[in-house]
Parts: structure tokens; sequence; C-alpha cells
């Protein structure tokens, strides 16, 4: 594998953005090390993605972030082919990063959610946002339109929805109907969402 291509690697694993597909996402790019033909993630919360070609696969990864196994990747190679030493090596390296990236993106989602017995004022504070986009955030909550929003922050119309996309970003949501359930504590948001999926915005 070139050197630019295990960059464009790396750069993947460190995305965690959007934190919903990361763990597919991650697992795909770690497959692509190997060049493994199939590939299924376990994580330890009974959640799987990938695929399963039946029998039992050729390399089985632990995720791991410090000493805490979060999971594991399941890799099938293609018939005939034996790893190298420096491929296994940078497998493993994959999985360490995956598995540092799972926890990161859990942390994170954690983060954006409302707790039980915890009002909104209290979610925000603790939600890895900036003051702007906490008034704005609160505002959405309470029922302002994107206009109304404008107005009263002094913002454009532009300008909210610019927030808006930043504030899906940093909390793994892709609507504004998704952001207003996660801090309601509902948080009924799909566990996959459609490649490419547009955040709504108006």
């Amino acid at each position: 594998m070139s050197l630019f291509r295990m960059m464009e690697i790396a750069e993947g694993l460190m995305q965690l953005d959007p934190v919903r597909t990361y763990p597919s996402r991650g697992a795909d790019l770690v497959s692509r090390i190997v060049s493994a033909r199939a590939h299924r993630l376990t994580l330890n919360g009974g959640e799987m993605s990938g695929e399963d070609p039946g029998g039992e696969a050729d390399l089985c990864l632990p995720l791991r972030s410090g000493r805490e196994q979060v999971g594991t990747l399941h890799l099938w190679l293609e018939p005939g082919d034996r790893l190298g030493d420096d491929e296994l090596r940078l497998a493993r390296w994959g999985a360490r990063a995956l598995g540092r990236g799972l926890c990161y993106a859990t942390r994170l989602t954690a983060e954006g959610g409302r707790r039980q017995g915890e009002d909104v004022t209290q979610t925000l504070k603790r939600a890895p946002l900036t003051p702007r986009e906490r008034d704005v955030v609160s505002l959405l909550v309470s029922g302002a339109s994107t206009r109304d929003i404008a107005g009263r922050t002094g913002l454009t119309v532009s300008t909210v929805n610019t927030y808006l996309k930043r504030i899906f970003s940093k909390l793994g949501v892709h609507s504004r109907v998704e952001l207003i359930a996660r801090m309601a504590g509902t948080d009924a948001t799909p566990r996959h969402p459609v490649s490419g999926e547009e955040p709504a915005l108006t």
C-alpha cells in the first residue's frame, strides 16, 4: 500500500464527523489496509455492521481504547491471500486508531444529549458548542424559525443556517427534528442515516 493511501486512511480514521456513521466508515477503512473482501464490526453494545460471508474470519482484530476492548473487527481475506508482517502491523495500528475513534465518537454523542432530570439549559452547558451556538439551539428548541432566530440574534438567515450546520455536525444529528429530540431526551434518531443525506435547515 502506498504512503499516500495510508495517509488517506489515517485521515479518515481521525474524521469523527458524522459520529453516527463513524463505526461503519472506520471499519471499512481498516479493512482496506489488508484489502479484505468482507468485514464485520461487532461492538460491545451488541451493534454490528458490515457483511458476514459465512465461515470463520481470517483475521479478528480487537478494538481497544487504552485497556478497554470496545469491539472486534472481523476480516475475510481473498482466497489464497496471506498477510505479511508489515500488513499485519498496519492492520493492528488501524484497529487501535478505530478503537480510540469509537470511544471519542461515543463520548461526543453522549455530551450532546439530555440526561434524565436535566433541563435544556443544563444540557446545553455540557454540549460541545460555542455560546452563540447554544443561543441558536435554545431558540430553536423554543419553537423559533430560522427567520425568528435571525431576528432575535441579529444574524442573517444564511448565518443562522451556517450555525445550524455546525451544530448538527458537532452533535451528530442530521435535522432539526433530531436536534430537538436530542435536547428533549428522546433522541429518536436513526442509527445509520442514508449516506449523503443533507441536513434539513428550513
